[in-house]
């Protein structure tokens, strides 16, 4: 399960609205608005605007109250599309803070060549950069599992190896999780960018690399504890390599070795 909290700015709202006209065209407008400022943890949508105006305002989305206001008026909808809704708002501030993010991770990797054997041109990568961008704004449920999945991990000063985001977005993948609503959330695919975005979105900091061409290298790691990491890891892959290995060695050790 997650908690997710967003900016309330007059630009999120606009967003959130545009969303939801496109998502729920049947229901009246108005109530629309007022479901969004209660699904936001505000009394009505007038206190939602007031507050969009101050500095700092955070509104955490929940989907009962949201469901529960839009059953009051006759419609009875689900709560995962609002959450879904809402973790497309955090994306793209994520993406204002990282403009060099998409779905596969820092960057697109070098130049590569197309289908006809000739390199891409500048054109074909700033293509190619868009199209796995927007990828990245269309993974919500990526961004909300590995959002469940890196709240869990405790956050320590410095940014260092071990904690790389390919590996954690393989065990974020293969978390059990539901939304908090109860309906199934993970596990499924978890992009490299969903990974580092919803980090991103959870406070960590990142430290990117380069590689000896100076292009990005998709992967980066974070200020994340190596102990509760490797704790999750072996409990969420109890047959993967990392708990296998951590059996063995204590097995190891049970013989004196």
């Amino acid at each position: 399960m997650f908690a997710l909290q967003v900016s309330i700015t007059p630009t999120a709202v606009n967003q959130l609205k545009a969303d939801l006209t496109r998502a729920l065209p049947a229901v009246k407008s108005s109530h629309r608005v007022e479901a969004l400022a209660r699904g936001m943890g505000f009394s009505t949508y007038a206190s939602m605007l007031a507050a969009a105006d101050l500095p700092r305002t955070l509104g955490e989305a929940d989907g009962a109250s949201f469901t529960r206001y839009l059953g009051s008026r006759g419609f009875n909808v689900e709560a995962p599309p609002f959450y879904r809704m809402v973790a497309r708002t955090a994306i793209r501030s994520v993406l204002s803070a990282v403009p060099v993010l998409t779905a596969a991770g820092i960057g697109i990797r070098p130049p590569r060549r197309n289908a006809d054997a000739k390199w891409e041109t500048s054109h074909d990568r700033n293509a190619r950069f868009l199209e796995w961008q927007k990828e990245l704004q269309e993974s919500e449920e990526q961004f909300l599992l590995a959002l469940a999945f890196v709240s869990q991990i405790r956050k320590i000063k410095t940014v260092a190896n071990g904690r790389g985001s390919y590996r954690l977005k393989h065990i974020a993948e293969n978390y059990a999780c539901t939304y908090p609503t109860g309906e199934e959330l993970g596990p499924r695919y978890v992009s490299n960018g969903a990974l580092i975005a919803a980090s991103v979105h959870a406070g960590f900091n990142f430290k990117k690399y380069v590689d000896e061409l100076g292009y990005d290298n998709l992967n980066v790691t974070f200020n994340m504890s190596k102990k509760s990491t490797d704790e999750l890891d072996r409990i969420i892959r109890p047959n993967g390599a990392f708990a296998q290995d951590m059996r063995r060695l204590r097995g190891m050790r049970g013989f004196g070795v």
